[in-house]
């Protein structure tokens, strides 16, 4: 038997026919190469099961990292494992692929639409539709137009050790209801801020104003006594009257002050908030939304959005018009005022002239008056700033529900992901949901805040977190009652009366409780005998033998990985992995880098990309089926045909 063939690619629609179910999945179609270690390479992949095999240092591994490097799925760098794995990257990269090299990606969406990825070293991807019109590079992270799960070498034994990992494998699997719920939390988070702000500039306000009332009394005690003093001093009651005038024109103007300050603060409002809001109407729709396969129905609400804003802003221009002809309608009166009262002020420094006896007292009482009139709209202030805070606060209670309602349904959708993983896979795994078990942020929240205390806060703050949600102890906070925390979680009543000292000694910090997002904490556990173990407790073998099978479960996005039979037994491939890759192939493309013979010759792969290198250099030797492919698995896999036939013949002498 021959080991050579002649490479030919494999058509990205060869494998439909047989597994054609129509939209529904997204598909990588085609990988170029220019530049680096795998110049010239162009592979092209089919729907089901891919499978790139190669001796040591061709190139495999690299094809799977260019995927991920085209697609920015990069890992960030919270923990000190995806740090690792980004230098591994980045280093993989920079010796695959120089400083000038660059790939190409050609994907599938679900619904049939194509696009292009190009990206070069060291810059951001560029993204461009059938058309070749470029798109906006974070429908990368979006994964609506384009998606793909890839997963390294050893990435699924990560996935067994972290709970982050874990949340986001089920949330693949429930990403549709996910999508608008994320969206839910994160609007009714931002609601809560705004709100919080609101509250805190009018809590400002309403003290300000308070103050001004404690000073308003005070002076208008001033100027009572300041009047008993003119009149005990015999001024004549045409300076009196004069007098008591000067103060009514005071009175007059602060009024008309007043009032034009009102409808400018209201008219400036109204022209920085409303079109604002107006003209974020037309961007609800997001593009990828309007291209999606509902894009007529959404196209035309869009369209409407866009008429409606424009609609709306010609009807707001009159109010703005009306508002601000009354501002200066207000200024008109101010100026009528100031023409009226020049006489009026002339014939009063005629009496005072006239009075000079008595031009200290009657200064004292001007002065009084003043302070009296400045003052005199604090009352109505503090009554529209009262009202006001306690709609923000009632609204309040509304946002606060609508946040937790949002993360209620998510954990129920993980939940529901949660069961559907148990049940298809037999008994074998099952995943667990537990609601608000990620407690991380709300510690780093309460260690931040008692830092400076002067207090022991980290056995405390450890105790409070298990037994005490960020709510309920908001809840308490506000009503100050350190007596029950400290019942409820063992903490003393002296820190939790510090706590609350904290809490409220910056306003936001007590609000910041009302924003804490805790998520929930997946449980992944696989049956050994008759006994459940958590992934974290099982071997290297077993983790792999829980997290792949749940991998393998149907999803619209590809399914990339790197070894996948890594610490897996041959046996367990077989009769668990194997049955599982053949039924979700016709709905879910996999792309396989492997060495195990198993995965593509019992997977039945519809394209097998065999990788050939020298030293210097890779390329693509062959691409075909199981069957076209053959020669490639037994040399590269089995040892040559000589080999197998020596194993074959001892299995059957056995």
């Amino acid at each position: 038997m021959s080991t050579t063939s002649t490479p030919h690619p494999v058509d990205p629609s060869a494998g439909d026919s047989a597994h054609a179910t129509g939209p529904g999945h997204h598909k990588l179609r085609r990988l170029r190469v220019y530049g680096g270690f795998l110049d010239q390479l162009d592979v092209r992949f089919t729907d089901g099961l891919n499978c790139i095999i190669g001796g040591r240092g061709s190139g495999k591994t690299t094809v799977l990292e260019f995927i991920r490097y085209a697609l920015n799925k990069i890992p960030g760098q919270e923990t000190s494992s995806e740090k690792a794995q980004r230098e591994q990257l980045h280093a993989l990269l920079l010796a695959n692929l120089g400083k000038t090299g660059c790939v190409e990606l050609e994907v599938e969406s679900r619904e049939g639409l194509t696009y292009n990825v190009r990206r070069a070293a060291g810059d951001p991807p560029v993204v461009t539709d059938a058309s070749g019109k470029r798109l906006d590079a974070a429908v990368l992270k979006s994964s609506v137009l384009i998606d793909a799960a890839l997963f390294s070498h050893n990435q699924i034994e990560d996935i067994s050790k972290s709970p982050q990992a874990q949340r986001d494998l089920i949330d693949r699997l429930c990403s549709h209801s996910l999508q608008a719920i994320a969206t839910d939390v994160q609007e009714a988070a931002a609601r809560l801020k705004e709100n919080a702000q609101q509250v805190i500039q009018l809590s400002a306000r309403i003290e300000t104003a308070r103050q001004s009332l404690v000073d308003l009394s005070s002076w208008e005690r001033k100027l009572e006594a300041a009047n008993a003093a003119l009149e005990s001093a015999g001024v004549p009651p045409g300076l009196q009257l004069a007098s008591n005038n000067r103060s009514l024109r005071q009175k007059e103007r602060g009024c008309v002050d007043h009032t034009r300050k009102v409808v400018s603060e209201l008219r400036e409002q109204i022209a920085a908030t409303l079109p604002q809001q107006i003209r974020q109407l037309a961007g609800r729709i997001p593009q990828e939304v309007q291209e999606g396969p509902n894009g007529e129905l959404l196209n035309g609400l869009a369209r409407t959005l866009v008429r409606r804003e424009t609609e709306l802003e010609i009807l707001l221009s009159p109010v703005l018009e009306r508002l601000a002809q009354l501002e200066q309608e207000v200024s008109q009166v101010d100026a009528a005022l100031v023409t009226a009262h020049k006489p009026q002020e002339e014939e009063y420094g005629r009496l005072m002239a006239a009075a000079e006896a008595h031009s200290a007292r009657i200064k004292d009482r001007d002065a009084a008056a003043r302070e009296v009139v400045r003052l005199s709209s604090a009352k109505q202030d503090l009554d529209t700033y009262e009202r006001d805070l306690e709609a923000a606060q009632r609204e309040r209670v509304h946002l606060r529900a609508a946040f937790q309602a949002a993360r209620t349904r998510r954990h129920d959708a993980r939940a529901k992901a949660a069961d559907t993983v148990s049940t298809r896979l037999g008994g074998r795994v099952r995943v667990k949901v537990k609601a608000d078990a990620a407690r991380g942020p709300y510690r780093e929240f309460l260690v931040s805040i008692m830092k400076r205390s002067g207090r022991q806060y980290r056995a405390p703050i450890d105790k409070l977190i298990k037994l005490v949600s960020p709510a309920r102890l908001g809840e308490l906070c506000d009503r100050d009652d350190h007596d029950a925390l400290a019942g409820t979680t063992e903490v003393t009543p002296d820190f939790a009366e510090a706590l609350f000292k904290q809490l409220r000694g910056e306003p936001e910090r007590r609000f910041t409780l009302d924003v804490i997002d805790l998520e929930d904490a997946p449980r992944i556990e696989l049956k050994i005998g008759d006994t459940w173990r958590p992934s974290h407790q099982l071997s290297t073998g077993q983790k792999s033998s829980a997290i792949l099978p749940i991998l393998l479960l149907e999803s619209e996005a590809p399914l990339l990985v790197d070894q996948p039979e890594d610490n897996l037994d041959n046996s367990f491939i077989s009769d668990a992995i194997v049955p599982q890759v053949r039924d979700i192939k016709g709905r879910r493309q996999l792309l396989f880098i492997t060495h195990n013979p198993n995965l593509p010759v019992l997977g039945d792969a519809e394209n097998v990309c065999v990788l050939e290198a020298d030293g210097r250099s890779s390329r693509l030797l062959a691409a075909a089926d199981v069957h076209g492919a053959k020669q490639h698995i037994l040399r590269l896999m089995e040892g040559g045909l000589e080999a197998f036939k020596r194993r074959q013949a001892e299995y059957e002498s056995a």
